[in-house]
């Protein structure tokens, strides 16, 4: 009996000691990340209203926007991430790391290669964003590009982050298709304008923030356009329905052509 007894008191113990053990349910916190320390393993990420140090557990997780399996050193300042941890008699301790990508969605208009800035009109307000050599830029149809490929009139997804407040963009991506042909009608009361390819003819509704590049100059009006003009028009299918974000003039015809836009209806 006293064998017994002591195998069932080893055996509560044991017990005991694995409850005391088992984690707890993680708590949640977002914020952008201040900075990480890999030979302390130890990271700082600012919320809204104040900050909050947290130790990397050993086994933590790092899953970014373009890397669901990532480390420790994918980590960097700027980035927004949500962070899942636990609460070890105050001593924070994170299981999880997931990059939340902050994006941006708008118009180009303007792009500086010396400075290595774009500004972007998203809605009424424009935003200069910084360009690192490192930048991602992927245009239309999935062609990979640089800097020097995005012109001002592009409607862009802009990828970005945030170090020391400041936006710094990870990846460019011009949304939408690219059809080139000759301008053949321009309906000013529909908003839309018919163009003609070798093989096809196309009608393009234009969106509310078309841009109409003249000459490489993004402010261009539908009455600036000229029929007959080889035009680029880059547009979004929405079942069926093509948007186009973007015109622009091919200027090395430009000279030529001297016939004005009017409205016409097909």
């Amino acid at each position: 009996m006293a064998v017994c007894a002591s195998v069932l008191t080893t055996t509560f113990t044991a017990s005991a000691d694995q409850a005391s053990t088992v984690a707890k349910p993680d708590k949640m916190y977002t914020g952008t990340v201040i900075s990480v320390n890999p030979n302390e393993s130890t990271l700082k990420v600012k919320g809204l209203l104040f900050s909050k140090n947290f130790n990397l557990g050993e086994n933590c997780s790092y899953v970014l926007w373009n890397k669901p399996a990532g480390a420790m050193s994918d980590l960097r300042a700027g980035e927004k991430v949500d962070v899942a941890y636990q609460d070890a008699s105050g001593v924070l301790v994170a299981d999880r790391i997931q990059q939340e990508p902050m994006t941006a969605q708008g118009t180009v208009k303007a792009v500086n290669l010396t400075g290595h800035t774009l500004t972007l009109r998203s809605g009424w307000m424009d935003k200069k964003i910084q360009i690192p050599d490192n930048c991602v830029v992927t245009l239309s149809s999935d062609k990979s590009g640089s800097l020097a490929d995005v012109q001002p009139g592009y409607y862009v997804t802009v990828t970005y982050e945030l170090p020391n407040d400041k936006p710094v963009a990870r990846e460019i991506e011009q949304t939408g298709t690219t059809f080139n042909g000759e301008l053949r009608a321009v309906n000013l009361e529909d908003r839309t304008v018919i163009a003609r390819s070798l093989f096809n003819t196309d009608t393009f509704h234009l969106a509310d923030n078309c841009a109409i590049v003249i000459n490489g100059k993004p402010d261009g009006q539908l009455s600036d356009l000229k029929l007959g003009n080889r035009m680029t028009f880059n547009y979004e299918d929405v079942n069926g329905v093509k948007i186009v974000n973007r015109i622009a003039n091919e200027p090395a015809r430009q000279e030529s052509e001297t016939t004005s836009a009017q409205p016409i209806y097909p």
